[in-house]
């Protein structure tokens, strides 16, 4: 797929100082969005730029595809536009560029992760707030997709969102969105866990593990849920394409991802393993919040970390595609 820059590549991200102030705000060394009125709370740093590359990676085995929209035929087209909404270090984009060399892939974000000196020919980056008006015409694009914007929109906006991504898709395109769940089949011990904030989910642990940031991380979901975040957005997907008006033939495809995985030995060790590094780095919260001393909290964590694999803990991630109304 196409080569991606790294914070190894110091050549690959060159800011002006007086636009990264207005730009981004700076926390115990993180650089973060400083956009008006975006709810995002991830970073935007080179840190998080490596994350976002795993984390597509790890996505695109899970589904073995990067899309479960039936547009394979359409993207194969000369003249076919693609709009990655909320497109981050453009992982996504540079893949689906890289695949269908003839498309036009336009990638949407708040402020640019992506590489300034490599990336493919046929990407753009467009620096756009996805709950404003997007700068496109009606009717533009033939495939709109839009994955993991969970921490990154509110209850009230989804709505607004969903019909701007509906009106720059061309009638016959397609719209795909995707969003992951919390854990589900959780033992009493998991449970004590997930209560006190560690939110059982591969997305998030990965994010945590790669950036050593677990630490803010009781503080950041709670912050989350006051700003009006929707942590079961992933089962109104299909609500919202069919409130919409405009859009047909509405699937929905859901992959559970389960912590004892039988189709893999090797993702399941990656997901115990993030697991079992979040509850070492949260020891000194949770200890504090579970009322339990240093040794009892080692051996809840054994305990918890042997029950997602006996009870076949999981979490959902769901694709739900649709078509634009063709009017005759």
């Amino acid at each position: 797929m196409g080569c991606f820059s790294s914070k190894s590549d110091e050549r690959n991200e060159t800011i002006d100082s007086q636009s990264s102030q207005a730009e981004f705000r700076y926390i115990d060394g993180r650089r973060f969005h400083n956009v008006e009125n975006v709810k995002y709370h991830l970073p935007n740093d080179e840190n998080e730029t490596d994350r976002l590359h795993s984390q597509h990676f790890l996505l695109r085995y899970i589904w073995q595809s990067n899309f479960s929209a039936p547009v394979d035929h359409i993207l194969s087209r000369p003249d076919a536009k693609i709009l990655d909404v909320g497109c981050g270090a453009g992982s996504w984009s540079f893949d689906m560029a890289t695949t269908y060399p003839l498309a036009k892939i336009i990638g949407l974000d708040i402020s640019s992760h992506q590489p300034t000196t490599i990336k493919p020919k046929n990407f753009v980056f467009v620096k756009a707030n996805a709950e404003e008006r997007l700068p496109f015409d009606d009717n533009t694009f033939d495939f709109v997709f839009q994955r993991y914007l969970t921490f990154g929109l509110t209850k009230e906006r989804w709505p607004h969102v969903i019909n701007e991504l509906v009106r720059v898709l061309k009638p016959g395109g397609f719209l795909e969105l995707c969003e992951f769940s919390s854990g589900f089949d959780l033992g009493p011990v998991t449970k004590r866990f997930s209560d006190c904030g560690v939110y059982l989910n591969v997305t998030l642990s990965i994010f945590f593990y790669l950036h050593n940031d677990l630490f803010n991380y009781h503080k950041e979901y709670e912050i989350l849920e006051q700003q009006g975040s929707d942590f079961d957005s992933y089962q109104k997907l299909e609500e919202y394409c069919r409130n919409q008006g405009q859009l047909e033939n509405i699937k929905k495809e859901v992959k559970p991802c389960y912590y004892n995985s039988n189709s893999s030995v090797e993702l399941s060790k990656a997901i115990l393993g993030n697991l079992s590094f979040a509850y070492t780095s949260l020891k000194p919260i949770l200890s504090k919040k579970l009322q339990v001393s240093d040794e009892e909290y080692d051996e809840l964590t054994k305990m918890s970390e042997k029950e997602v694999v006996e009870l076949n803990t999981y979490y959902k991630i769901v694709r739900v595609y649709a078509s634009k109304i063709i009017h005759k």
